[in-house]
């Protein structure tokens, strides 16, 4: 019996050796401290989020240390009266030896000791012994303030495994090469997620996807028990948002929200950085997931809460707020399956990449990145403001470039020099852009998005985000992209549509698309509802909320006079146009109704003005009042029919200018 033991002691060794991958600076640093190299830790603090592999490691550390003629003392430190007596009782006669090696796992399950084990117990160890602390939270400050151990401790966070590892990992478990993408997709370097997932997928149909069972243990294992529905929401908060601040939690949990961001900023799989906290990558995903599977409804009343929050903070963000605004904007619209087609690796942007203005000195470089060289010479000479330079933060190489065309009124030289721009303001003519309005053409974004360096590629996708959604008196903006079959998925989620003729066009032997949307049809806060809706239910997924109808002014006092005919003739009011403009459908309540109040307001306004009252008499004789006839309304004012007719006219004209102010 003991030898069959010891064989199966030994095959579970083996096992443990043939299946560790990575962890060589943890490793390199414990075979140190075995050896009393110089420089090396007696005590090792080791602290990293659950399942990140610290169980394993410190398994490895046994085995390393039974390699070196050790004694090894295991403490699980959830299995142990958490007192100084039941830890000396766990450690046993054992702790005396000179060469011990103490490995204390869990140590979180008894961080209350941590004061003693500092202060009383390490102290007394063997000058020889090796010792482990391995937990979910990070040392009490103490150690770093008391100058004795500043020799004999190290503190280390231990992290995800390299891409390299995580890959390595996943064909030692006998993954399929074909499922290593959605897995790591999923799991990241997370070793515990990876275990998980390789356990499922091995066997799996590709493409492999997490299954509930996977995401219900990840949950249980890296998050355990959460001391209210409150704290559960503040970590779904933090799992939905790019990044989560006390106000942003304060916009969905209410009052609560400093203690509850206290508590979350505690968490071990909790990150923070200057723009506020955010989860390990995998927790992530794994409360995104259960929730959206689990409360599909709950999962829409968060992403609704936080995005209006999110937009709200974009819109009105000013300095150098605006940025990191703008980025939590970008990181709710772009977590979808038409994005994701262009991103395989999302995440968080790292600075690698910044944007600034293009230089004179950078036009030459620019000719060489891209195509379209006639077009693009005519657009550095004569708006050379409207480009920017994406430019690598560590030798400032130049990797990208962006045009935004900032335009008020068709010039016949841009026409004539570029295609894609003439075909955007005959798009245009339907409902031209009003007096202070303005038109922005995304001329070049170049390289194209499947080619172009992630951080490049986030930045520009930002930077036209805050455009659109920033611009005052935006009427339209346009989208130019070569091969535009590859991004019409992009686009139409965006909802930018092919602009008539503008599908496929061919400019100095390229195929580009020209897309347009009209942001007074379907402004930023309509457009929000529908790229949210597309999020949450797939992209055939439209908004509630109709679109407006944008009318030109010749169109706009057509309407106003024909509301003022019908004004007695209910039905006839109802197709009036004016309905389904911003005039009305801004202001909510009974369409009709509200288009007659601001009628009577208008008509009104005339006649407190001395001069206009007899415009405001016309106008209410007319058709307020029912005359049957205009020279019967002339009569009864007593006035000329010709005079009669110039009030009238000037009348109606006076109303149209107030509501066309009051539209645009």
């Amino acid at each position: 019996m003991v030898h069959t033991v010891a064989r199966l002691a030994e095959r579970l060794r083996a096992a443990r050796q043939q299946s560790f991958v990575g962890r060589r600076r943890e490793l390199s640093g414990f075979r140190d401290a075995l050896a009393a190299t110089p420089g090396a830790y007696a005590v090792l603090y080791l602290h990293g989020a659950g399942g990140v592999g610290k169980s394993t490691l410190l398994r490895r550390f046994a085995d390393e240390a039974r390699d070196a003629g050790r004694a090894v003392v295991e403490i699980d430190g959830g299995a142990i009266e958490a007192t100084p007596a039941g830890f000396e009782a766990a450690a046993g006669a054992a702790a005396g030896d000179e060469g011990v090696v103490l490995l204390v796992d869990s140590f979180e399950r008894c961080q209350d000791l941590e004061g003693w084990l500092r202060e009383t117990y390490l102290p007394k160890l063997p000058a020889g012994a090796v010792a482990v602390l391995a937990g979910q939270e990070p040392p009490d400050p103490l150690w770093a303030s008391d100058v004795s151990w500043s020799e004999l401790l190290r503190v280390s966070m231990l992290g995800d495994l390299e891409p390299g590892e995580a890959a390595a990992l996943l064909r030692l478990r006998g993954v399929p090469e074909a499922q290593h993408q959605p897995v790591l997709a999923f799991a990241g370097g997370h070793p515990l997620a990876l275990s998980l997932a390789a356990s499922a997928a091995a066997s799996a149909p590709s493409p492999w996807m997490p299954t509930r069972d996977v995401l219900t243990t990840l949950i249980d294992q890296l998050i355990g028990e959460v001391p209210s529905p409150l704290h559960r929401l503040a970590l779904e908060v933090c799992a939905h948002a790019e990044s989560t601040t006390e106000e942003l939690l304060r916009a969905v949990v209410g009052d609560r929200a400093a203690t509850i961001f206290d508590w979350l900023r505690r968490r071990p799989f909790v990150e923070s950085d200057r723009y506020g906290l955010y989860p390990h990558g995998v927790v992530r995903g794994a409360l995104e997931a259960d929730l959206r599977w689990r409360d599909p409804q709950g999962y829409e009343r968060l992403h609704h809460k936080v995005a209006m929050h999110v937009l709200d903070r974009a819109r009105n963000a000013s300095g150098e707020a605006v940025r990191p605004a703008m980025r939590a904007l970008w990181h709710l619209l772009r977590a979808n399956d038409v994005l994701g087609t262009f991103q395989n690796t999302p995440g968080r942007v790292d600075g690698s990449v910044h944007a600034v203005p293009l230089s004179d000195q950078d036009h030459a470089a620019v000719r060489e990145l891209g195509p379209s060289a006639e077009v693009l010479g005519f657009w550095l000479a004569r708006r050379p403001e409207a480009f920017t330079a994406y430019r690598r933060v560590t030798d400032g190489a130049l990797i990208a470039y962006a045009a935004q065309l900032r335009l008020t009124e068709p010039d016949p030289d841009e026409l004539a020099a570029d295609p894609a721009v003439a075909l955007a303001w005959a798009a245009t003519e339907a409902a031209p852009p009003r007096p202070g309005e303005h038109v922005l053409i995304t001329r070049f974004l170049h390289p194209p998005i499947d080619r172009r360096p992630r951080e490049a590629g986030m930045l520009m996708q930002m930077q036209v985000l805050e455009a659109w959604i920033r611009s005052a008196r935006l009427a339209w903006s346009f989208v130019v992209v070569p091969e535009p079959d590859r991004v019409l998925p992009i686009l139409t989620f965006t909802d930018h549509h092919p602009v008539p003729g503008g599908a496929r066009i061919m400019i100095e032997g390229e195929t580009y698309g020209v897309f347009g949307h009209d942001w007074r049809a379907l402004p930023v806060d309509a457009w929000i509802t529908a790229l949210n809706a597309r999020l949450l239910f797939g992209p055939e997924a439209r908004p509630g909320r109709p679109a407006f109808t944008v009318l030109s002014r010749a169109d706009f006092d057509t309407a106003v006079r024909d509301a003022l005919r019908n004004w007695h003739l209910p039905d006839a009011l109802e197709s009036n146009p004016l309905l389904r403009t911003h005039l009305i459908g801004d202001r909510g309540g009974n369409p009709v109704q509200t288009l007659r109040d601001l009628i009577v307001e208008a008509v009104d306004s005339l006649r407190d003005d001395a001069r206009e009252g007899k415009l405001h008499r016309a106008l209410a004789t007319t058709y307020f009042h029912r005359a049957p006839t205009q020279e019967a309304a002339a009569e009864k004012l007593g006035v000329p029919f010709s005079t009669y007719r110039r009030h009238l006219t000037r009348g109606v004209e006076r109303v149209a200018e107030r509501l066309w102010q009051l539209e645009v």
